[in-house]
């Protein structure tokens, strides 16, 4: 909205690289959600689009509401009086009222034509079918890599050399860099997991938000299976998130 000159300040001017291999990042955790992204990122770099590569962090969506509701919490003011039952009672309820009038509904953009605006209010975080297929209208599959969080907590070596394979650097690059990552411990005040200390879900709400998202999920690792989108740990290619 204010315009390419504006973006661009943000960046480190990129000198001539020459022989060296330069790869600039931006990071968000909110990119999927947003309908428009991926056609503003066309729009923005044009013919250039093709040398992007995109890394999509995926975590298990029942865990990610949750994670979610607290992060909503740390805010303070009004939040602090919300319960989680009053929090997900109402979202659930529309989710279902919409996939009554069509089973078939992606629940996702909140900007669907009436009367399937807002089906998933908070939960359409992790709506990833439907995201999936927004984003593939405008790139290729292997301009992407969906990294599984579960993974990355597991081996998050062979996570940051896969993600810096995809940016386009070697081997021995990667595997270098991967090694130092994973030896540099990350300070408490730095992690950015709001659920920790919060215990789990209950179990009652736990079944019901996992009953929605189940045939999304289905859809979802089909979609990946077949458009060939590439998968990190690339070990784990075919698993589950």
């Amino acid at each position: 909205r204010r315009g390419r000159g504006w973006y661009e300040r943000a960046w480190p001017k990129c000198p001539a690289s020459g022989a060296r291999t330069v790869v600039g990042i931006d990071a968000t955790p909110a990119y999927h959600v947003w309908y428009d992204a991926p056609k503003n990122m066309a729009a923005f770099y044009g013919r250039a689009l093709g040398q992007l590569r995109l890394v999509w962090m995926l975590r298990d969506p029942v865990a990610k509401y949750w994670s979610y509701f607290w992060e909503l919490k740390s805010y303070g003011g009004d939040w602090v009086r919300v319960t989680f039952d009053a929090f997900t009672a109402p979202k659930l309820n529309r989710s279902r009222e919409c996939l009554r009038r069509d089973p078939t509904s992606p629940l996702w953009p909140p900007s669907l034509p009436p009367p399937f605006g807002s089906c998933a209010p908070h939960l359409d975080h992790g709506l990833y079918h439907p995201q999936l297929q927004r984003w593939l209208e405008y790139f290729q599959p292997a301009q992407l890599l969906l990294v599984s969080f579960a993974g990355m907590v597991q081996r998050p070596a062979a996570v940051v050399r896969d993600v810096v394979l995809h940016a386009g650097l070697r081997r021995a690059q990667a595997e270098r860099i991967a090694a130092s990552a994973v030896s540099r411990r990350v300070a408490k005040e730095k992690q950015n997991s709001k659920a920790s200390g919060h215990g789990r879900m209950p179990p009652a709400w736990r079944r019901e938000v996992a009953a929605l998202y189940a045939p999304f999920l289905d859809r979802f690792y089909s979609l990946v299976g077949e458009a060939g989108v590439p998968v990190s740990p690339c070990e784990e290619r075919g698993t589950r998130f």
